[in-house]
């Protein structure tokens, strides 16, 4: 079973990747990676890293482990180089935010996705200006653990619909199917 972070991951990849060669054609699946630590090389570039940073819960007026509701740093990261690369990655910046903004709820694996901060950073060697430019995403989602058999795993992912969320509206939650239609 795959932890809720990862499947957001995967979906922001999905987006990106079904969307954004129309953009700009070098942007394929092998240039969008949903690890941080990816290794990036100059002819590679223009390349997008998506991955996750810090996640807050948010507080529970009791001590009840079930139901969370979940506050998650999502960073979608452009890197691109050479004389146009600023250009380059505020055309890309704009399409990814576009993009997350047309699905904010990731076909319904969260409760929403909003942009939160853009960051640029500039370096590189020599002659070859390098640029990175990062998107910040809260995305929020509720879970509540499992229990099985073996014992309790660590999360479910779970949806429901304004104005119905939070605790006082737990039996309105529906668990989300992963996509072969089984309950994760």
């Amino acid at each position: 079973m795959k932890h809720p972070r990862t499947l957001i991951r995967e979906a922001v990849k999905e987006r990106l990747v079904a969307q954004l060669p129309a953009i700009d054609p070098r942007i394929t699946a092998a240039r969008i990676s949903i690890h941080r630590s990816t290794p990036l090389f100059a002819g590679k570039l223009p390349a997008i890293l998506i991955y996750t940073r810090d996640e807050r819960i948010e507080d529970q007026p009791n001590a009840d482990p079930g139901l969370r509701r979940r506050l998650l740093e999502l960073s979608v990261e452009i890197i691109a180089s050479g004389d146009a690369a600023a250009e380059e990655a505020d055309v890309l910046a704009q399409a990814v935010e576009a993009i997350l903004d047309a699905d904010e709820t990731l076909g319904l694996l969260v409760e929403g996705t909003r942009l939160t901060r853009t960051e640029v950073d500039q370096g590189g060697d020599g002659d070859t200006p390098v640029l990175a430019a990062r998107l910040s995403f809260e995305v929020s989602y509720w879970t509540r653990p499992l229990e099985t058999p073996e014992g309790a795993l660590p999360l479910q992912v779970l949806y429901s619909w304004a104005p119905r969320i939070g605790i006082p509206h737990e039996p309105d939650y529906q668990p989300l199917l992963d996509p072969a239609g089984a309950t994760p």
